[in-house]
This record gives structure tokens, sequence and C-alpha cells, in this order.
């Protein structure tokens, strides 16, 4: 597996693995127009040539946001979101940040065990927040 920062190139294959996985996911318009933000950290894995995995982070100071991240369906149980997060933990600490932040659904018991696994821990709950199912978005936060 390689980690390496986003191209324009790759933008239409991570707009596609986006598609298979979420219900509402970034166009590649919505990645083209904030690769060049230096502020953002945009990261691919690959693994036989093709684009496993994608991870979106907005940096604003001294804490990131977690965008999105995703895994290829046939990619997934590899360990690859926690190499691309082992990735955007070293990138914000080399831009100063000292948290990072996310959004999961509730009910993505996968994710959250993940982020449990990586250091995260809940700092809220916001009701609602998600749409096609409603469902409550977990606040959950990680110092690095």
């Amino acid at each position: 597996m390689q980690i390496k920062y986003m191209k324009k190139e790759d933008v239409s294959e991570v707009a596609a693995v986006g598609r298979q996985n979420f219900t509402h996911s970034w166009e590649e318009q919505d990645y083209l127009e904030h690769l060049e933000d230096r502020d953002k950290i945009h990261l691919v894995a690959r693994m036989d040539g093709s684009i496993a995995g994608s991870c979106v982070v907005w940096c604003s100071f001294e804490t990131a946001d977690l965008c999105n991240i995703v895994v290829a369906e046939s990619y997934r149980r590899k360990g690859i979101a926690q190499a691309l997060l082992q990735e955007v933990f070293e990138q914000c600490r080399n831009k100063a940040v000292d948290r990072i932040l996310l959004e999961v659904r509730e009910g993505n018991t996968p994710a959250l065990e993940l982020y449990k696994k990586m250091g995260f821990h809940k700092i809220s709950i916001r009701k609602d927040y998600y749409r096609e199912p409603v469902e409550n978005a977990v606040i959950l936060q990680k110092n690095i």
C-alpha cells in the first residue's frame, strides 16, 4: 500500500469510490475546488494500482476536521483506513494541529470502533445531523 497526496488525476476515481459508499458523496468538482488549499490535507491510498481509499482533512489553526474518509468495499479490513489516519496524524502534527474532530453516524459501528481504536473519544451528539436516513452524529475528538 502507498499513501500519497491526492492529485487532480486521482479525483475521478476518488469520487467514484465515494459514490459507492456514501448517500451524499463529494463530486469531482468538490475535490478539485479544495485540492490546492494548503489548509487541507487530501490523501489517497493505492493498492494494486487502484485507489483503495481516500481521506480529506481541513486544518484551521490548532484544530483539524476529518471531513471524509472512505475505503473501497473490496479493500476493507486491510488496514487502509488506519494507515490513512496515521498519516493524517503525522501531517497534522507538522501543521501544529493539536486536535482532530469528526462526525460519524451513530449507527456506523465499524467506523466508531476504528476511531476508538485510533484514540478518538466522544465529546457530543448532534441530533438528526444526517439525512437519508435521518440519524444522529457522534462528535469525536483526538488530541495529538
